[in-house]
């Protein structure tokens, strides 16, 4: 028997499809979505004028951990599905290693993480058409940012703690869809309603 919260956890570097993963398992299986980025740049927009660079939310993030705990971004993702009653839940944004084992010892076996994958041409494209005001200023400067994510965020090991990996260089692909449909048959869920897969 289930517990009362399920947890999907959504990894992957910039543009690799994280929220598109998400609306999915939101759409089609009625999770509720927590995002980590958004409750970040909602308050960096509260404390901030101007431009919010990825560097400032990773230094935001960085002072958030330093005062009030390493686990304190998850927690507040957690807490809410609590205080609201959310029965599942999909978190498009974990990072560290630590996040992963901070959902794995509250939920006991009711925690996947899935580390999304996608050419990196295609996630520069996918950033570049969103036009939010930390987009990269080239291809080269977005790179960088690939380079400094993955070692800021330790995301290898992030990667080996994983549960599954999936590919999403096609968002719009059947087969993304199949594959979701597949993984989350083997904990339970099934579509809410048929779709043309």
């Amino acid at each position: 028997m289930k517990k009362k919260l399920f947890v999907v956890g959504l990894t992957s570097l910039p543009g690799g499809g994280k929220d598109f993963v998400a609306d999915i398992l939101v759409s089609d299986y009625g999770f509720y979505k927590a995002s980590p980025g958004e409750i970040i740049r909602k308050r960096l927009k509260k404390e901030h004028r101007g431009v919010l660079t990825r560097e400032m939310q990773q230094k935001m993030q960085e002072k958030w951990r330093r005062v009030h705990g390493s686990d304190y971004i998850m927690e507040l993702c957690y807490s809410f599905a609590l205080r609201h009653g959310k029965k599942k839940v999909v978190i498009p944004g974990i990072r560290f290693p630590r996040d992963i084992a901070f959902y794995k010892r509250r939920l006991d076996g009711n925690f996947i993480n899935i580390f999304i994958t996608a050419d990196p041409k295609i996630r520069f494209q996918r950033i570049m058409a969103r036009k939010r005001e930390d987009s990269p200023a080239s291809y080269r400067d977005f790179i960088r940012h690939d380079s400094r994510e993955t070692k800021i965020f330790n995301l290898m090991k992030t990667r080996t703690l994983s549960d599954l990996d999936i590919d999403n260089s096609k968002n719009g692909s059947g087969n993304l869809r199949k594959r979701i449909r597949s993984i989350m048959g083997k904990y339970g869920f099934r579509p809410r309603r048929a779709r043309r897969l």
